[in-house]
């Protein structure tokens, strides 16, 4: 055996030794980082409900004539919401999130914050969107369907939502009819209170 054959032999098995020992060092420090890893502090997420919920729900259409609108003052920073859904006839629902601007029709005006799609979802479905983290502030979350769609809704305000969450139909008041949707808080309020 040539000298020549004995270095590529030496430099081969050194390559796959180096490769290994990075592979090795790769899942343990994968696997210490994912053990130690924890939330920062106080990160604890808040799912809190703008609604009363009942033993029977009342189903809200969707359609082509009918959005529905929620308007909401949050006194935190959020990172998403969740809105019960029936389902219904080939059902898809668009949710979209805009900053709130003056009043309903203004706010429709701007460019939407976030905007999720859903189609063939089952029935009674919570359909979770993630926006990130959007700051405290008034924010108009609104609810379209180019096919039909029904939302779960009930007759009261939860008490954390009291009375300051507001739901449109068609840009107008709709009394006695809260969605069954909830805003996820980044953190729980030592108060309590997440509405405003």
């Amino acid at each position: 055996m040539n000298k020549y054959k004995v270095a590529d032999t030496v430099l081969t098995i050194l390559v796959i030794v180096i490769a290994i020992a990075a592979v090795v060092a790769a899942v343990v420090f994968t696997f210490r980082w994912v053990a130690s890893h924890k939330e920062p502090e106080g990160r604890v997420y808040k799912s809190v409900k703008i609604y009363e919920q009942e033993l029977v729900a009342t189903p809200k259409a969707v359609d082509g004539e009918n959005v529905i609108g929620v308007y909401f003052k949050a006194l935190d920073s959020f990172s998403g919401i969740d809105i019960t859904c029936n389902a219904y006839e080939e059902s898809s629902i668009d949710i979209r999130i805009y900053n709130f601007v003056t009043d309903y029709a203004t706010t429709l005006l701007g460019e939407s914050i976030e905007t999720a799609s859903f189609s063939d979802y089952a029935d009674g479905a919570k359909l979770a969107v993630g926006f990130g983290t959007l700051p405290a502030g008034e924010y108009l979350v609104v609810l379209t369907s180019k096919t039909n769609a029904l939302i779960s809704c009930g007759d009261y305000q939860s008490k954390e939502a009291d009375n300051s969450v507001v739901v449109y139909e068609n840009g107008d008041l709709l009394l006695n009819c809260v969605p069954y949707m909830s805003v996820i808080f980044d953190a729980e309020a030592e108060d309590g209170v997440y509405f405003g």
